[in-house]
Order: C-alpha cells, then sequence, then structure tokens
C-alpha cells in the first residue's frame, strides 16, 4: 500500500535514504548488542532479560527489512530508467551494413551532360532527410565524400588539415538547378602524336621520369607508371643531358611507328636493383586533357563556400542527381568515371576509375 500511493521520484528518494540507513546500522546495532549481551547487573530480572533478547533481535529483523526495501527500491529505479532511456532515444539499435545488392539502388532520370544523352545514374537513399526540399535556384549546402575500394580518399569532413594532426570541415555550396556551362558542351582534349605519356627531367636525381600517362594511352596500356625512369630512347642514352625539346622530339613521330624504350620501374626511389624493362610501343593520336580551370558556380561567399576544399565531381552539379532530398538526406551513388573524375582522376581517383559518391544535404536556401 506504501509502494503504491508515492510517487516514482519518491520511492528512489526513500530507497536511497534506506540503501544508506541499511549500509550504517550493522554497525551501531552490533554495537548495542554487545552492550546488552553483558549484564551490568547479574540479578537482571526476567523482564530485563527479555528486553535485552528483544533489542538483540532488533538488528536482523531492520537489517532483512532494509534489504527487502532496497531490493524493491532498485528493481523499480531500474524499470524507470529503462523507460527513462526508451523516451530520450538511448536505446540502441545494431544495424547491419554489408555491400547492398542491385536491387536496393534506383536509377535517376536520363539527362544532357557533355552534350550527349546519359542513362542516369544509380543512387540509394541512406537516409531521408526531415528537413525542407531542395528546389530549383536554391542555394545549397552540402557534405560530400569520395570512396574508393572501400577507403575514403577525399571528403569535406576533412578539407582543411591544422596543426596536430586536426582537420576542420568545409561544406561545399553552390546554386542548384544548373548545370555549369563548361559540362553542357563535349571536354576539351588536344590530339598529339606519340606514346601519351609525359617526362621531365630531375635535377636533384639526374633522371628523365615519367609523370603522367595519359588514361588508355600506348604508355598506360604497356603498363609505364609514373616515376618510372626512362633510361634510353631507340637506343639514345644519358637522356638528362639532353635539351627537353631534343627528347620530345624522340617520343613524337608518326602515326603506327614504333619507339623503343628502356624503362627502370621505380627509378633510384625503388633502389639500386630496381629492374630495368623494355617497351615497344606504337606511336599513336592521343587525345590530352586540357589544364585544369576553376569551375564557375555560383556560391553564398563567406567562410565555408567549398571554393579551396576537395573537387567535388561533375555529378554533384546534375540536377536529376540530387532532385527529390530534402535537408537531412544522405544519398548515395554508383559514380561511373563519364561524371566522375573521366580520364583525368583526382587524388587517389586514378583517371577512368568508377567510385562511390555520398551526399549529404545540410541546407537549401531560396534566395
Amino acid at each position: 500500500a506504501f509502494e503504491a500511493e508515492i510517487s516514482p521520484q519518491h520511492a528512489m528518494s526513500v530507497a536511497h535514504s534506506s540503501a544508506m540507513s541499511a549500509l550504517a546500522a550493522p554497525r551501531y546495532h552490533a554495537s548495542r548488542t554487545r552492550r546488552v549481551s553483558r549484564p551490568r547487573v547479574a540479578c537482571a530480572s526476567s523482564s530485563s532479560a527479555s528486553n535485552a533478547d528483544d533489542v538483540a533481535q532488533t538488528p536482523k529483523a531492520a537489517v532483512t527489512s532494509r534489504r527487502a526495501a532496497l531490493a524493491r527500491a532498485v528493481a523499480l529505479g531500474a524499470i524507470l530508467r529503462a523507460d527513462d532511456a526508451r523516451a530520450i532515444g538511448f536505446q540502441k539499435e545494431l544495424k547491419k551494413r554489408g555491400p547492398m545488392s542491385d536491387d536496393a539502388y534506383a536509377r535517376t532520370a536520363e539527362f544532357e551532360f557533355r552534350g550527349e544523352r546519359h542513362e542516369g545514374v544509380k543512387y540509394v537513399e541512406i537516409s531521408e532527410g526531415k528537413g525542407k526540399p531542395l528546389e530549383v535556384g536554391a542555394l545549397a549546402t552540402l557534405h560530400f565524400e569520395c570512396k574508393y575500394r572501400g577507403l575514403t580518399v577525399l571528403s569535406t569532413r576533412e578539407a582543411r588539415t591544422l596543426g596536430g594532426n586536426r582537420t576542420i570541415s568545409e561544406p561545399f555550396q553552390f546554386k542548384y538547378g544548373t548545370l555549369p556551362n563548361e559540362f553542357t558542351k563535349a571536354a576539351k582534349r588536344k590530339n598529339i602524336i606519340g606514346i601519351g605519356a609525359e617526362v621531365r627531367i630531375d635535377p636533384e636525381l639526374q633522371e628523365l621520369y615519367v609523370v603522367k600517362c595519359v588514361f588508355n594511352g600506348p604508355a598506360d596500356r604497356a603498363g609505364i607508371k609514373p616515376n618510372d625512369v626512362v633510361v634510353s630512347i631507340d637506343g639514345v642514352g644519358d637522356l638528362v643531358n639532353k635539351p627537353i625539346q631534343e627528347i620530345g622530339a624522340l617520343l613524337v613521330g608518326d602515326v603506327d611507328t614504333e619507339v623503343e624504350l628502356k624503362i627502370k620501374k621505380g627509378g633510384s626511389r625503388a633502389g639500386a636493383d630496381a629492374p630495368i624493362e623494355t617497351y615497344k610501343l606504337k606511336r599513336e593520336v592521343t587525345a590530352v586533357a586540357a589544364p585544369k580551370r576553376e569551375i564557375q558556380v555560383d556560391g553564398g561567399g563567406g567562410l565555408f563556400t567549398g571554393g579551396s576544399g576537395p573537387k567535388p565531381p561533375p555529378l554533384v552539379y546534375v540536377p536529376e542527381a540530387l532532385a527529390g532530398m530534402n535537408v537531412g538526406g544522405r544519398r548515395s551513388f554508383k559514380c561511373p568515371a563519364d561524371v566522375g573524375y573521366e580520364d583525368v582522376g583526382e587524388g587517389e581517383i586514378p583517371p577512368g576509375a568508377d567510385f562511390v559518391f555520398e551526399v549529404e544535404l545540410l541546407d537549401a536556401v531560396l534566395k
């Protein structure tokens, strides 16, 4: 009856007080019991003996009663704490996150890109936002991540590195709804005849090394990599002491003519025992990407505009890709190379590579 009448909060208070009393009571009553067990008067009356027995038995009954009260209060408190935890969302839900099947993916609507019709891109909603919808003309603020082979290689959440290995995020901003002019026409390429490799002389190491290879060019297909060192071209050695124009003339020639290169894999960085391999390549017309330039998009200004952060793939500007998103929502794309970093690559994403592109919409302000 007592427990039914008090509030849960009062029950917890009573339980706490009872617990403290229960812990302190045994020492006190034990001392009283010892004093009673040594009668000061040998001829104590029967009523005094009876009182002594009552006093001696009191501590045990009190301890038992208080222990029972403590047990009931602890059980009641556990129930209250469980209810409180559920009320404020502390209940944990373990989510099994594994590779999703193709059936879980939807496809965006078709869209125009680089002057051609694109079939759309596969995507899956990671979480649906509860905020306002993204509308055409709104200033969109978002975080994005690019994952290649399971690793996050580009992220606005770690856009800048500070001292002590600290990083700060730099959300990306742009005006949603219009594809930038750069992506409405075919990409600019310069055609050259050669093996599709850029070389440079290292004045410190005294080596002619490969800077980069054009994606799917003769050198790239043969397996020549950046930092490989060119030892000779068609038998001509001592290349570090020749003008760079003369070296270029050795590499360039007529279409379908052969050139023989001796390559030290990895150069001196790979050690003195790095192997030297011979490659016979056919010269062909190779399309070389134009130098990178800044994409003109309407941003919001201020500190966090994403201008100095990671470069997003062109897919982020495609209106059909983000259509239907709400603020707070997250979406993951299977980003193909043609709307990704194309045949140029970016950072650790090589040219012509597909990757996972994740977007979280932070805000959308219609101006």
